[in-house]
């Protein structure tokens, strides 16, 4: 075990149980006080094996944990809401979500030193006034990526060619994607498995949009990633044309919903954007909606199948299949207790120890 006490991971630790500072203290038998001072890295020669142990204990971590050599990766640039009122997410689940995103890509980190990623499709960042705007700039990824005019078949099966990792995750209601990016690693969007298909494809539009366009935040990225996304999954010429000397009412939308596999609502805005609806009709519109309770929920019978990610589902295939890790193994190598890993990764034990099922 290394001699250094790594106070960030236990500053995450904390974040990820949603324990204050007086409660860990508390519990594990430590003045707050000098808690306070090692979690900020401020004992020149780190707790002593007793306050590790204690702490350890109490936000039921091993001990090993703390000693790693790993740095956490800031707060990711943009948080995906389900409504874009950034308020809607508290701040105590973004700490919590925070915490286990950085979990989740120091563990990804750990993975990735077993096998290669091979990227198939160009993912250039593309400045946003240099490209000609989000929507023309999703244009050019369509034609990068070879996309076929209509609707994209499976997003996620491109993303991932372009070497994203996409991950599902059990997020809050009121997050459906993050994108965070990390020296030395691929992209990384995680998605909450929680959303209905549409919602999930439309922000994985979204988050690409992010990867795509942005590195540093600015006040205007939420809109274009938005309008990127509208333009990637929902072209605007092509719109036009099933738009041309039809009835625009929810008919309508429920039709073209299954067609280009994104929501109702979705289609509206972007409907909007384009100005291929007028202002009456769209507000006429979005009161039908709210009235149905369809801006959470849309009509069962215009669900379609999600699109579930497989690169890393094959990346942890490999490492139990291929390479025999069972969850002691797991647990080893990640440094975290079998009951956070079947959470995070849906890991099912079998009988025989060497043998783990993974959960799609």
């Amino acid at each position: 075990m290394p001699d250094k006490f790594n106070h960030v991971l236990l500053l995450l630790a904390r974040q990820y149980r949603e324990r204050s500072q007086s409660e860990v203290a508390r519990a594990a038998g430590l003045n707050q006080g000098h808690y306070s001072r090692i979690e900020n890295g401020l004992l020149p020669e780190g707790p002593s094996e007793d306050s590790v142990a204690g702490i350890a204990k109490t936000l039921s971590f091993p001990t090993k944990f703390f000693y790693q050599n790993e740095e956490a990766v800031g707060m990711p640039l943009s948080v995906h809401p389900f409504t874009r009122k950034k308020q809607s997410v508290g701040d105590r689940d973004l700490k919590r979500i925070y915490a286990e995103l950085n979990f989740r890509l120091i563990h990804l980190r750990k993975f990735l030193t077993a096998i290669d990623t091979k990227q198939v499709l160009p993912l250039p960042w593309i400045d946003v006034d240099e490209g000609g705007g989000p929507r023309e700039i999703a244009r050019k990824i369509r034609t990068a990526w070879r996309i076929p005019p209509g609707p994209i078949a499976d997003l996620t099966a491109l993303a991932e060619r372009a070497g994203i990792i996409v991950i599902w995750c059990d997020f809050g209601a009121a997050i459906d994607g993050v994108t965070m990016m990390a020296p030395n690693m691929p992209p990384c969007i995680f998605l909450n498995r929680n959303v209905p298909a549409d919602r999930l494809r439309a922000s994985l539009a979204h988050e690409l949009g992010h990867a795509v366009m942005h590195r540093v935040p600015t006040d205007t990225m939420e809109d274009e990633a938005y309008t990127f996304g509208a333009e990637l999954l929902v072209p605007e010429k092509e719109l036009r044309r099933d738009l041309i000397g039809i009835r625009f009412d929810l008919k309508t939308l429920a039709r073209l919903k299954l067609k280009w596999r994104v929501s109702m609502q979705f289609l509206l805005y972007q409907a909007q954007e384009i100005r291929s609806v007028s202002q009456y009709q769209a507000e006429y519109l979005w009161r039908k909606i709210a009235k149905y309770g369809w801006r959470t929920r849309e009509p069962a019978e215009t669900d379609f199948a999600p699109e579930p990610p497989s690169l890393f589902l094959h990346i942890l295939k490999l490492h139990s299949e291929e390479l025999g890790y069972g969850m002691s193994e797991f647990s080893e190598l990640l440094h975290m207790q079998p009951n956070d890993l079947r959470y995070l990764y849906g890991f099912q034990e079998a009988r025989a120890p060497a043998q783990l099922h993974l959960i799609k």
